[in-house]
């Protein structure tokens, strides 16, 4: 019994909604997916990882073999040039050769060089059993190497023997843009030909 004057408030605690304001629980959908096979679960997937190994290993091997088949190529022919050209200089060196017939296998700047030295007799050398005949004694090519910069470029040197000497040399070959004329037909204009990539000795050292 609550005494007299006092007021009691219902416990908002124990206050009961009304049936209707009673909201029903809805349980949400919940989707269930099977994992990912991480790990090769049988012959069937560890034939499916090497097949896609192996179709990556072609993909990515194509490009990288093209370009080495390029590069063995562009070394071969680096190494023929530069042999041929060598040759060709000390043949013109030791006057055995115009220096006319360095032709385009040399730059403008080379053949001048190789020019200078003809005309001063900078390989001249005497040799010391006859030296009342003062007959000289000619330069042999003996070794020449190839260093390759790209499938454009190459840095050469070598070996020659002058008399008892043997010296060094050094250059550097590059394929340059050359026009190739054609043969003329009769009654025809002659054109101006197709552009060619050749090699080219664009600098030459002595040592």
């Amino acid at each position: 019994m609550e005494p007299a004057g006092v007021l009691v408030r219902p416990n908002p605690m124990h206050t009961l909604l009304p049936a209707q304001t009673i909201l029903p629980t809805q349980t949400p959908r919940v989707r269930v997916r099977t994992a990912p096979p991480y790990e090769p679960a049988g012959a069937d997937m560890a034939g499916r990882a090497v097949t896609s190994e192996s179709r990556r290993s072609t993909v990515g091997a194509g490009p990288s073999a093209g370009s080495a088949r390029k590069t063995v190529a562009a070394a071969a022919e680096a190494r023929r040039f530069s042999i041929a050209v060598s040759r060709l200089l000390f043949e013109v060196i030791d006057r055995r050769r115009a220096i006319g017939h360095l032709g385009d296998v040399v730059s403008p700047a080379v053949a001048d060089q190789v020019g200078v030295l003809v005309r001063h007799d900078a390989f001249r050398i005497v040799d010391p059993a006859s030296p009342l005949t003062q007959a000289p004694v000619g330069t042999v090519l003996q070794r020449v190497h190839v260093q390759m910069c790209d499938i454009s470029a190459a840095e050469i040197f070598g070996s020659y023997a002058a008399g008892a000497r043997v010296r060094a040399f050094a250059g550097r070959i590059e394929r340059k843009p050359c026009r190739v004329r054609g043969p003329r037909e009769p009654g025809t204009r002659r054109s101006l030909g197709q552009v060619e990539y050749r090699w080219q000795l664009v600098a030459l050292e002595f040592h």
